[in-house]
Parts: structure tokens; C-alpha cells; sequence
């Protein structure tokens, strides 16, 4: 039985080297799988720890927390929700816009101070991964990310250098996509890259990320632009008046704030 079984794993192992070696970018395919799915394993687990270091805290819930919901007056209650509702987002709607609120989301979650990382979602559904520029608190040329906000999408229909040599590679490419109106930047365009010094403070698209090297980069990004371009293109030519929103990486945080404050307020 053990014969058998040790037979099957070499005959498995022979297996899996000859797939590599007739399709080689499954090789890199897997390796990233990997590497993400051991950073989900120690995120977890850590998070996981914690739960259980909070669960054995001998902490006492302070006297207020016992107080009964009843005890409390009509108007103390109204005077609490009043307060709460100061903070809602309808009182400062620019910071506290809903994150589906636009055709495109751009939801950035790691700076390192090199590169910044982002999602990109279309409506409700996620279609890839971002790469910028660092935020700087004072712009360097050519080094730094635009800021968060909400910009309008629209073409440059400038034949430049850079476009000549897309439309040489790809049939499908007329002009860039630039985003528009942003203050102290232009000619910013959403395009293909892998590292932060392709961007030059533009967003590079990419369906793979690589968070293992000291350097962050994308992979797969031609393949997850054209698909955006074909996608979104059209869309800007026929006028459909697009725009693209950014949030920076205090958005989880924001979120969350909002859902409790609004659970506060209904409860």
C-alpha cells in the first residue's frame, strides 16, 4: 500500500514538471497564489491571536455599559442621536460619499513610501489592481500620486510619442485616457506599467500583484488594460461623461466609522 501510494506521488510530481515546463507562466501564476495566500494565512492569524487575548482579558465592563437601555430619558436619547447625527455623512458629503457611488472606484491599501497600491472596481465589482506613485505631502515631479477625489475621464487627443508607439503594439488602441481637472497635475493618463517608475504619478493597471520583493510591482498589466480600455474607451467617446473616484487608504476605516454611526444612530 505504501509502494502504491509513493508511486502515485512521483508519478503526480513527473506530472506537475511537465505541465510547468509546456506552459512556463504557470509557474508564475502559482508562486503568486502562494505568496498571497500565506499573507491571508498570517493575517488571520493574527487576528485570530488577538480575538483570543481579548476573549481571556480580565476587564471589567464599566458601570455605564450595565446601565439598562430604559433607563435612559426620552430627551437624553434625542440628545445622543443628535450628536451622533453631526457626524454622519450627509453632514460632509465630499469625505463620506458612498464607496459605489461612481462607475470607477479606486480604493488605494498599502504606501510604502515608493508605491501605492490600489483597487479598482467598475459599478460594485472589483476588475483589477492599481500601482502609483507615494503620497508626498509636497509634490515631486514625476514622483508622487495624485490626490484623492473624484476626477472626469476623457481622452488626449494629442498624437504623441507615447501613443504612437501604442498604436503600434495594439490594433485596438486610438488615444489615452486621461484624467481630467486635477489641481497642480496634468496629461495624466491610466495606462500599462510595473513598478513605480513607470507611473510618473499616472495609474498602471494589472491583474497580479507582488508584494513578496523589497519593491512593490503588478504583473499581467497589458492584459488588464486592454481589457479596461476596450471596456471604458468607447464609453468616454460617446460623450457618457465618466468619472473616476480615488480614496485613500483610510477608507476601510471611514467605512466602518460610517456603518456603526448609522447602526448608533437606527438602534
Amino acid at each position: 500500500m505504501n509502494r502504491i501510494f509513493g508511486l502515485l506521488l512521483v508519478a503526480l510530481a513527473v506530472l506537475v514538471i511537465i505541465v510547468f515546463f509546456a506552459n512556463p507562466e504557470l509557474i508564475e501564476t502559482v508562486w503568486f497564489w502562494l505568496v498571497g495566500f500565506i499573507g491571508y494565512i498570517i493575517y488571520f492569524s493574527r487576528k485570530g491571536l488577538k480575538s483570543l487575548k481579548n476573549l481571556f482579558k480580565n476587564d471589567r465592563p464599566t458601570p455605564f455599559a450595565l446601565t439598562p437601555e430604559t433607563n435612559k430619558s426620552p430627551s437624553g436619547k434625542n440628545k445622543e442621536r443628535e450628536e451622533l447625527l453631526k457626524n454622519l455623512p450627509e453632514t460632509d458629503p465630499e469625505t463620506w460619499e458612498f464607496l459605489a457611488s461612481s462607475e470607477l472606484t479606486l480604493l488605494r491599501y498599502l504606501d510604502d513610501g515608493n508605491t501605492s497600491l490600489g483597487l479598482l472596481y467598475l459599478g460594485k465589482q472589483f476588475f483589477c489592481y492599481t500601482l502609483e506613485d507615494t503620497h508626498r505631502d509636497e509634490k515631486l515631479p514625476g514622483g508622487t500620486r495624485i490626490p484623492e477625489g473624484k476626477y472626469p475621464l476623457s481622452f488626449n487627443p494629442s498624437l504623441t510619442e507615447l501613443t504612437k508607439r501604442y498604436r503600434k503594439r495594439f490594433p485596438w488602441f486610438e488615444y489615452h485616457i486621461e484624467i481630467k481637472n486635477i489641481p497642480n497635475y496634468e496629461l495624466v493618463y491610466i495606462h500599462i506599467g510595473n513598478s513605480h517608475q513607470d507611473t510618473r504619478g499616472c495609474i498602471l493597471l494589472a491583474d497580479g500583484v507582488n508584494t513578496g520583493s523589497s519593491e512593490k510591482m503588478v504583473t499581467h498589466s497589458q492584459r488588464a488594460f486592454e481589457r479596461f480600455y476596450k471596456r471604458i474607451y468607447p464609453k468616454i467617446t460617446s460623450q457618457k461623461g465618466l468619472a473616476i473616484k480615488i480614496l485613500n487608504e483610510d477608507w476601510m476605516e471611514r467605512a466602518g466609522l460610517r456603518q456603526k454611526t448609522l447602526e448608533a444612530v437606527n438602534n
